[in-house]
């Protein structure tokens, strides 16, 4: 569990520091920036972001997908959180007042995205200990014929 939250935390620390830098890339702000400034909002980006990472990383990875693969499953939730943020940075005011909800929903879109490309370990088939062929070595469906010897 603690290998989960910490892989977890680290991918969206890297989200949210490349979704901050992405942002300060791409906005051109009113007042003269400094590389301290935005290293510094980056890191700031990336620690809030790997706090949730952490958490909903965690309790997505052990709940609804624990069959999913766990790189997948990071690689999926991570990028969809880098794109929720980054959505969150480009959008406007109304988009940077939902930020967080905009993370959660890219978080949620990867998520769904790894479970539907996940192949996962199918389910128990039977509810019989061994596969359910006769003893006899026929197939059920087969009529039962006298064997000569």
């Amino acid at each position: 569990m603690a290998i989960v939250g910490s892989l977890s935390a680290l991918g969206g620390a890297v989200a949210g520091g490349v979704a901050a830098l992405i942002g300060a890339a791409v906005l051109t702000p009113t007042e003269p920036t400094s590389a301290a400034q935005v290293a510094l909002m980056a890191v700031a980006y990336g620690f809030a972001a790997g706090v949730a990472g952490s958490v909903l990383g965690t309790l997505v990875a052990f709940s609804a997908l624990r069959r999913v693969a766990l790189g997948r499953l990071l690689l999926c939730t991570n990028v969809g959180l880098a794109a929720g943020l980054t959505a969150g940075w480009l959008g406007g005011p109304w988009a940077w007042h939902h930020m967080a909800f905009l993370g959660f929903v890219g978080f949620s879109a990867g998520a769904v995205l790894a479970r539907a490309v996940s192949r996962g370990s199918p389910g128990p088939t039977s509810s019989l200990p061994f596969d359910s062929v006769p003893a006899s070595g026929t197939i059920a469906s087969e009529p039962r014929r006298a064997v000569r010897t």
